[in-house]
């Protein structure tokens, strides 16, 4: 199949307003038709989709290039879809000679732009998508669709071990690997490491009930609910479905793009199971300095602030302020109040406690606040008072709320603040988006950074 760059006109329904898409997740939705997962008998094999784009610093064609290796090695009869999202022209004649050398099936499509607009993960994924569900596209099809991005690399053996769970499970619309964030993917190839042992799989719970999106379940605990998608293998055949019937399966509407994981796995779960398969791996290079992560988990915790309130104007979380704190005896519990006008969400207060007194003492030194933050500084210090002023009326009224327990959600491990993601400067620097994306949408908030967990046991989360 020779390179081809296609142009976006492709892309017919990749815009949806921020009501219809984000309505599919409230109570009593309407569910995706019945739909054989395999139905059209689409070539067997895997096609992977991969954006990919020119950043100011420096292309990222070199990940990339690593990228298709380690696929090409897990699958020689893979067909690759990469999306053109904003590439220079250098690293655009980069990526048609890299693609040609590979020999593999392979095809360049542009995602579309609008004049103004930036260029986000969920629109290139979505101009993917359109292709393979327009006609054009039908020679790209295989039975199997893979979901990379251009710096993430797969384990030799992890999509042999997704795809049997997808084999072994007919109502299973998706498997996610184990993401593993990596300084360098280089450093990685060259260690040669290890396959980790065949651990079980397992259901994911979802973040859909009867009240609708859990909102607090999704951002206090990510990849054990919802499951992210590098490294997704799902059936293709019900996702193009979706995709010519009931629209985008990524939502590209969140201010900083941050999010689409989150909305796009609650769509799939529509369509089918969710399955979590840890002995699957694929690595992620990780920012590679403090400035960076603060940056990448600022724009995390403004989209999850900004969630809470779209979600709301959408019917689809329930009203009322609720809490995730944790008993003596290592669990979860939820707790739920009326504050009137205001939907919030709260997670761990006890260690929001000591986010406010950090983002405090930070605002007190705007020299200091505004090497941290630039221009968001302001904001962030006045979303701080309203924090504090949220976590006051919470202490003084937690007393009366309603309690639920969470049994469906592990139990808290410590931080070991070993990691850039998993450091100070991410904590901080996620509870600055989440104070200041909540103060820009009140009178919803969302306060509090993704929790630790204890490797759950195998029966857990099975609905």
């Amino acid at each position: 199949m020779p390179t081809t760059t296609v142009p976006p006109n492709v892309a017919p329904t990749t815009r949806v307003a921020s009501s219809g898409y984000l309505a599919r997740l409230a109570p009593g939705a309407e569910p995706a038709a019945p739909r054989s997962f395999d139905g059209d008998g689409p070539t067997r094999g895997v096609t992977v989709l991969i954006p990919t784009y020119s950043p100011p610093g420096g292309g990222r064609t070199g990940s990339l290039s690593l990228c298709l290796h380690t696929v090409l090695a897990a699958a020689p009869d893979a067909v690759v879809l990469v999306v053109d999202n904003g590439l220079s022209g250098s690293d655009a004649r980069v990526v048609g000679e890299l693609l040609r050398a590979t020999g593999c099936d392979h095809r360049i499509v542009a995602a579309p732009r609008s004049p103004g607009t930036r260029y986000t993960a969920a629109q290139a994924r979505n101009a993917g998508l359109a292709l393979l569900a327009h006609p054009d596209g039908a020679v790209l099809r295989r039975r199997m669709l893979l979901f990379l991005d251009d710096d993430t690399a797969l384990a030799s053996d992890s999509l042999d071990r997704l795809r049997a769970v997808l084999d072994a499970s007919p109502r299973a619309v998706a498997a996610c690997p184990r993401v593993v964030p990596v300084p360098s993917l280089d450093d990685w190839r060259r260690r040669r490491p290890a396959s980790p042992p065949a651990t079980a799989a397992r259901r994911l719970p979802g973040a859909l009930n009867r009240d609708g999106y859990d909102l607090l379940s999704v951002t206090s605990h990510g990849s054990l609910v919802t499951g992210r998608t590098v490294g997704l293998l799902v059936r293709q055949d019900p996702v193009l479905w979706w995709v010519r019937h009931r629209g985008p399966l990524f939502y590209e509407g969140t201010p900083y793009g941050s999010t689409e994981d989150m909305l796009a796995m609650a769509v799939l779960s529509r369509l089918g199971e969710l399955w979590t398969v840890p002995a699957a791996e694929v690595v992620d290079e990780a920012r590679r300095t403090p400035g960076a992560t603060r940056s990448q988990q600022f724009a995390w915790g403004y989209d999850h602030a900004w969630l809470a309130h779209a979600l709301t104007e959408a019917g689809a979380i329930r009203p009322g302020v609720h809490a995730l704190s944790w008993r003596d005896d290592g669990w979860e519990e939820q707790r739920s109040t009326d504050w009137g006008p205001y939907a919030g969400f709260l997670i761990n207060p006890a260690e929001l406690r000591l986010g406010y007194r950090m983002l405090h003492a930070i605002g007190a030194e705007p020299e200091v606040a505004t090497a941290m933050f630039g221009a968001d500084a302001d904001r962030v210090r006045a979303g701080t008072h309203a924090l504090g002023r949220a976590l006051r009326r919470w202490h003084a009224g937690a007393g009366t709320a309603r309690r639920r327990p969470r049994p469906d959600l592990p139990p808290l491990a410590g931080r070991d603040w070993a990691g850039l993601r998993d450091g100070l400067d991410a904590l901080i620097g996620h509870l600055a988006g989440n104070v200041a994306g909540s103060l820009d949408h009140g009178p919803s908030f969302l306060y509090g950074a993704r929790q630790p967990a204890v490797a759950p046991p195998l029966d857990w989360s099975t609905p």
